[in-house]
Formats: C-alpha cells, sequence, structure tokens
C-alpha cells in the first residue's frame, strides 16, 4: 500500500472508533493457555458462519442478519500477521499437530457485514460493517506489565516471597548460593562482569522454572527474548536476599531495572494495547490442577496480577477516539474438551472463584465481564456408554486413537487432601482434515455473542 493508501485505512480505523464500529480484542493469557488455537477457533466461526450449524447462540447468524465475513488488510503495517492459514495447514494437514505457541506479536483483521434491525442504523441502512482486530502476543511478555507498577525494591520483595516455595526454592538453590558468595567478593572493578554472569545464571533459573511448569517468570524477555537476545537490559536480576544488596551493585541493577521498565515494558504497553476496548481472558485451570498445588497457586497470582495492568472503563466518544479503554470482560477457562459435559459448569465456577477478587473489582467499576469454559478447537467426542459411563474418544500424542474415562473436576479449589490425591487430564491431539472447517468448538458461539453481539444489533 502507498502512504496515501495507509492514510486513508488509520483515517477510516478512527471513524470506525469514533462512531463504535471497531473492535481491538485482546486476547490475553499466560503462555500454554490455549491463545493460537482460540484465535483459530474464532476465525474459523466467523468465516465459515454461513456454512455451519455450529453457532446456536450467535444472534445475529440465527436471526439471518449476517451477510458475512472476510479478513482485511490491517492499517497497523509494523506488526506481523496472526497466520490462521498456516494454523489450519498445521491442524488439518497430513500429519495433524497443534500450531507453534505464540512468540511474537501478531494481529489479524475480520470485518463482519451484517444487516442492522435496531436503532437508526436498522431503519435507514440496509447493510453496515463492524471492524474486529484480534491481537496475539506471548504470554511471557504479557507477565512484564505488572512491572510498570513496582520499583526494583518492591519487586525484589515480590520474587523474596516467590522464592519461598519450596519448589522455587529448590530450583534457585545453586543461584542463590552464588549470588551470596558474589556479593560477599563484589567491587567496583568486577560489578559490571559479576552482575552479568548473575543475570545469566538467574535467566537458567527462569527457564529451569518454566519447564516445571511455573508461570510468573519475570522478566518476561529474559524466557522469550525475542530481538533483546544478548543485549545488556537484560543483565538484571531481583535481589533474592534479606541483606541489602552490595552499594557497587545496587545503582546498577536500578538502573538496568528501570531502563528495562521504561524502553522495553513501557513502549511494548503504548504499541499493542494502547486501543484495545475489548478483553477475553484465557486461563489454562485443567493444566495447573493437574500439575498441583504451587502451580495452581501461582497460576492464581499471575492471572490476578496481569489484570491489574490494564485499562477499565467506559467508553465515551472522546475515549474511544483518544484513549479507547476495555468495557467489556470474558474470563475463559480453556480446553474444556478434555473434561465431560456436564463438569463444564464446574469448571467455570473454579475460574470464578480464582478471579474472585479482580471480578470483585470489575463490579465495583461496574465493567460488564462474564465467565466461560470453552474449546477453541475440539479434539475429543464425548460418549456415554451402555453402562451409563461417560468417555471421551480422542487421538493422544503418538497418533492413536483413545477411549479415556472422564476425568474428576473440583466444584472448588482443592484442599490438602485433595491435592495429595491429585488430577490428571487427558491432552488430545487434532486429527482433522481440510473438510472438517469449520472445526469443531465448544461454547465459541456464546462467547462471539457476548464479544461482539451488541455491536451486531
Amino acid at each position: 500500500m502507498s502512504r496515501f493508501q495507509k492514510f486513508k485505512h488509520q483515517t477510516r480505523d478512527a471513524i470506525h472508533r469514533g462512531f463504535d464500529r471497531h473492535i481491538r480484542l485482546a486476547v490475553t493469557g499466560l503462555s500454554g493457555a490455549g491463545k493460537t488455537a482460540l484465535i483459530t477457533g474464532i476465525l474459523e466461526q466467523l468465516l465459515y458462519a454461513n456454512e455451519t450449524q455450529q453457532l446456536p447462540y450467535f444472534k445475529v447468524k440465527q436471526q439471518q442478519r449476517l451477510n458475512g465475513c472476510r479478513l482485511h488488510t490491517s492499517s497497523n503495517w509494523q506488526v506481523s500477521r496472526f497466520d490462521y492459514e498456516g494454523a489450519i495447514n498445521c491442524l488439518t494437514g497430513d500429519t495433524p499437530k497443534w500450531p507453534q505457541s505464540t512468540r511474537d506479536v501478531s494481529e489479524i483483521r475480520v470485518e463482519v457485514k451484517y444487516q442492522p434491525r435496531s436503532g437508526l442504523a436498522g431503519r435507514v441502512l440496509d447493510t453496515r460493517r463492524l471492524t474486529l482486530d484480534l491481537i496475539d502476543y506471548p504470554g511471557e511478555w504479557l507477565l512484564d506489565l505488572p512491572l510498570l507498577q513496582l520499583n526494583y525494591d518492591e519487586w525484589s520483595q515480590q520474587q523474596q516471597r516467590l522464592l519461598n516455595a519450596e519448589l522455587r526454592h529448590k530450583l534457585a538453590s545453586e543461584w542463590l548460593e552464588k549470588v551470596n558468595s558474589m556479593a560477599i567478593e563484589a567491587s567496583e572493578d568486577s560489578a559490571e562482569q559479576q552482575l552479568r554472569e548473575l543475570a545469566a545464571d538467574y535467566r537458567a533459573f527462569l527457564r529451569q522454572c518454566r519447564s516445571r511448569k511455573l508461570l510468573l517468570l519475570q522478566p518476561g524477555r529474559m524466557v522469550l527474548p525475542g530481538e533483546l537476545e544478548g543485549a545488556p537490559v537484560l543483565e538484571f536480576f531481583p535481589w533474592p536476599l534479606s541483606r541489602p544488596v552490595p552499594d557497587v551493585w545496587a545503582k546498577r541493577l536500578q538502573e538496568k531495572y528501570r531502563y528495562y521498565q521504561q524502553h522495553v515494558i513501557t513502549p511494548f504497553y503504548q504499541k499493542y494495547f494502547k486501543y484495545f476496548n475489548r478483553q477475553v481472558v484465557l486461563v489454562d485451570v485443567l493444566q495447573a490442577l493437574q500439575n498441583g498445588e504451587d502451580h495452581f497457586a501461582e497460576l492464581q497470582l499471575a492471572i490476578n496480577e496481569l489484570m491489574k495492568s490494564f485499562s477499565y472503563g467506559n467508553n465515551s466518544l472522546l475515549k474511544r477516539l483518544f484513549s479507547p479503554v476495555i468495557d467489556k470482560v470474558a474470563l475463559v477457562a480453556t480446553k474444556a474438551d478434555s473434561i465431560a459435559p456436564q463438569d463444564h459448569q464446574k469448571l467455570t465456577n473454579l475460574l470464578r472463584l480464582m478471579t474472585q477478587k479482580q471480578r470483585q473489582e470489575l463490579q465495583f467499576d461496574q465493567i460488564p465481564h462474564q465467565v466461560f469454559s470453552v474449546a477453541g478447537i475440539a479434539t475429543s467426542q464425548i460418549k456415554k456408554l451402555s453402562d451409563g459411563t461417560t468417555v471421551l474418544d480422542g487421538i493422544n500424542e503418538q497418533r492413536e486413537f483413545v477411549r479415556v474415562g472422564a476425568p474428576e473436576m473440583p466444584d472448588a479449589i482443592p484442599t490438602g487432601a485433595d491435592w495429595r490425591r491429585g488430577y490428571v487430564y487427558p491432552q488430545f491431539y487434532p486429527g482433522f482434515t481440510v473438510q472438517d472447517s469449520p472445526l469443531p468448538h465448544i461454547r465459541l458461539d456464546q462467547l462471539l455473542e457476548y464479544v461482539l453481539g451488541d455491536k451486531l444489533k
């Protein structure tokens, strides 16, 4: 596109925001929560909406007012396009597999054309259009947003509390000993080299934490550095000991931390989060249950910390144009195809309990929010045997057909005895062909109606 065309697209976007015809949907979730699968599923259902009976709760479709949906060129040339076609090829290829997890920021634009039926538009217009931008970004980078609200000492204190947990303390033991011994020998001449070495070891510790399924890993760019691989900006770490940080280290650590806040986190926030006006927060509750009590507690902490980093409020005309805020939130428990349908409500209720504090904040600020259990791409089939047993049929990692009994789903946050007994949930893999489009889902139509329905009347 020429500069004139780019200006034209950006002007159109501003007009659409002003008239509330443009939604920028933030798909928020930690690594492994299913962001790629959910975005792919949403695109599948929208693009094939008029060729499927899978959307009974999507009113614009059921009222036969949906003319159609198409992918459209985004006006943001600095962001990679979400590879929807590549994701479908992975899911329906000769050897179907899950698409690669998110490694960088990407977005994709969908244009929804429909027949309005309410308000002035319903009386004078035959058709209207709604522009939907779906934005995907690595969960590892997302975890940096809470750091904008903390100075170096506050962040270090938070990390000290996390290090008290048994698993983290065990994984960090060698690094802690090294920090302790090198701090005794800290000197002005060797400070830079010592901090560089300790930062590299801290990064190795974070990656160990990631391999053990721990979630609140900061700074996120140490886990997934992207273009910052090898950059000096990552040569810092939280002070993990109870005694004061050596004077020759203190200034350097604080400066690196502030630089990271100002030159890495803040531009990322301003560039990609500035115009969000709807949010879907994805939470892999089942994986946290399976990984145990420490992981579950860490997921709960991480999600609540993340939600503090977003701007929520009501979008007036001026706010939509110049400083939009998120005015509607969907909290989504993912991978609902791993449990029996009769347990989906338990999964929903468990997510309600996990996010109770933040939901109370949303309720106090009068921000509409709702909790769902969803599968963006459903890979299992539910069957009830003659003896009344519910089973799940699917494909395992070895591409073999498997049948498993429906696993147990708690209806409240587990207690000590429940954790000792443990939870196990099947992990199914895709086994689709191109003829299966639109790919099956669980409750995406309800999610679409909640997120988009009020704009499609």
